[in-house]
């Protein structure tokens, strides 16, 4: 749906909705061509080219989800058998990027506000930002249905004001044959039904709930690939959710940069005190300044006490 009011409501009652063309396709297209900085075109992959793969095997590839030999966690199933494979998890790139424009996609105001109309709060914290490219070929894709319970220390809360939301934007066109999501439903135990594939074109923006049973579907299409971006929001203080950590890269060029572009506001979903917060004070501010070279401060400069 395109109806951003309709599609919370969908989220909040139902706890999925596939919101068509949040983000435009003429942003998704720019930030796209800087994409193949991270990972083979698909015609590059498919070529055959030993390069084209090792590079996205290995450049592409964060250590935790390179497959070194993870049968032990995952098991070995033969192929066509619905199970979780540690080649399935190639292909995850992290946040921060070389590309400032891919950067600002996981905090494209369409994504910000809408996850905010949907959690009904204005004070959110981006909890998960990875890029994950699959091709076809690789691995079978095919998972079993499950919930994602790797997001929380404790067991997840779904009233009112305590949702966190996994989202998945989509950097390409993700039609059945190249591993279209497949949504089943909510409860706590696994529902009986038809799955729904949650296809969308590029900007779609697939938001669900951790109760959500849902998996991966295996790439079928000759030459094909998929491009998404996992970006996922928590309220402000539910330090019980998490997933990736930005403090380990926020002495690195990518990070720099893209801080010095961000709005207090923007900052403020990795966590850092907005513009009146007592943590500031003018020498801190100071060495915001240093440290973020081009940041416009005067927001942090202006809140100081006199």
């Amino acid at each position: 749906m395109t109806d951003l009011q309709a599609a919370a409501e969908q989220w909040q009652t139902q706890g999925w909705v596939l919101v068509h063309d949040l983000v435009p396709v003429d942003d998704i297209d720019l930030a796209v061509n800087e994409l193949w900085e991270l990972f083979p075109t698909p015609d590059e992959y498919h070529s055959g080219s030993s390069a084209a793969s090792t590079r996205f095997e290995t450049e592409s590839t964060d250590d935790r989800y390179r497959p070194t030999d993870n049968r032990a966690a995952f098991g070995e199933a033969p192929l066509g058998e619905l199970s979780f494979r540690a080649r399935q998890f190639l292909g995850l790139v992290m946040f921060p990027y070389s590309s400032m424009l891919l950067n600002r996609l996981h905090i494209h105001p369409n994504v910000v506000s809408f996850a905010q109309l949907a959690m009904e709060e204005t004070d959110l914290r981006l909890y998960q930002a990875r890029t994950w490219g699959k091709y076809t070929g690789v691995t079978d894709y095919g998972q079993p249905f499950h919930q994602d319970r790797n997001h929380s220390i404790v067991p997840d809360r779904l009233e009112k004001g305590w949702w966190n939301m996994e989202g998945f934007l989509y950097l390409s066109d993700v039609e059945d044959d190249v591993g279209a999501t497949e949504i089943l439903g909510s409860g706590l135990t696994l529902p009986d039904g038809k799955p729904i594939s949650a296809s969308g074109k590029r900007g779609s923006f697939l938001a669900y709930r951790p109760d959500i049973w849902h998996r991966g579907v295996n790439l079928t299409k000759p030459g094909g690939a998929r491009f998404i971006m996992s970006t996922s929001f928590r309220h402000a203080g539910h330090d019980w959710i998490g997933f990736d950590s930005f403090q380990q890269h926020s002495n690195r060029g990518p990070w720099s940069k893209f801080a010095a572009s961000c709005s207090p506001e923007e900052l403020a979903l990795f966590g850092a005190p907005l513009p009146g917060h007592p943590y500031w004070t003018p020498e801190l501010v100071d060495a915001f300044e240093e440290r973020y070279r081009g940041i416009d401060a005067s927001p942090w400069r202006k809140s100081l006490p006199l």
